[in-house]
């Protein structure tokens, strides 16, 4: 299905969430759908999306779905895998589909982290947007695929991204997302980076996705903000506050507290 034909109309969709079902909030239907593969859930071109998981088991649930909704819609599909062979990802997908033809087709590319985030030896977010933004234009210029799926899975093991560089990446990426027709979810090990990481998460996606759950991400700070914040240190006492009200909605959602 081309991205030209997923126009479904407009509307606000609230799905009910049961052991097996995503639950979307306040999510706004519109033009422009791309399933995300599990549970009927839709995101929107453009869209920046974190996942939170543990382990490869619970990474497969999202990865592995969202890649063969997008394969079976004609979309070109990229995944950077951290610490898994790429040819792991694509035998997973072979129980679904012809893995091997997407894959000489160039339909789906599945690469290994280093080769994209560690070509200059060392991590850096300018160097990886814009592997991001030739990887686009490639596909863009083949003219084959009218939208673009890409999932980057994040666990410290091939590489570990310095903090500081992995925080202007995923802000800066809010500016290039809507430059292509495409949505990108990055895929975090929660026990790999620990929970110090999900303030800076929630920061830098303007949605998030924990196990079976799509939210609307209330703390989303864009890029030119959150930067400036962190070059200023993000400190002082309005900043603790904001960072401890973060957390505890994280807690909240994340444990069906509210």
């Amino acid at each position: 299905m081309s991205a030209s034909a997923r126009g479904i109309g407009a509307g606000t969709a609230f799905l009910s969430c049961s052991s097996n079902q995503l639950l979307l909030i306040g999510w706004c239907v519109v033009s422009n759908g791309i399933t995300l593969g599990v549970s009927g859930i839709e995101a929107e071109l453009g869209d920046h999306i974190c996942g939170l998981y543990r382990g490869e088991s619970q990474r497969d649930q999202v990865l592995i779905p969202f890649l063969e909704a997008g394969l079976r819609a004609g979309d070109k599909c990229l995944c950077v895998v951290d610490g898994t062979d790429p040819t792991k990802i694509v035998r997973t997908l072979e129980a679904r589909l012809d893995a091997s033809a997407v894959v000489d087709s160039k339909q789906l590319e599945v690469i290994r982290a280093s080769d994209i985030y560690l070509r200059s030896g060392a991590f850096s977010a300018d160097e990886v947007i814009g592997a991001w933004k030739a990887a686009m234009s490639d596909v863009m210029y083949d003219g084959r695929f009218d939208a673009v799926r890409a999932v980057e899975t994040w666990s410290r093991r091939d590489v570990v991204p310095d903090a500081k560089e992995l925080l202007v990446l995923e802000s800066e990426m809010n500016r290039y997302l809507p430059l292509f027709p495409q949505v990108i979810v990055c895929l975090y090990d929660i026990d790999r980076f620990g929970g110090g990481i999900i303030i800076d998460l929630l920061k830098s996606h303007p949605r998030v996705l924990v196990g079976e759950v799509l939210l609307e991400n209330p703390y989303y700070q864009a890029p030119d903000e959150l930067l400036t914040e962190a070059a200023q240190g993000g400190g002082g006492v309005t900043a603790n506050s904001e960072i401890q009200k973060a957390a505890q909605w994280y807690f909240d959602e994340t444990t069906g507290s509210t």
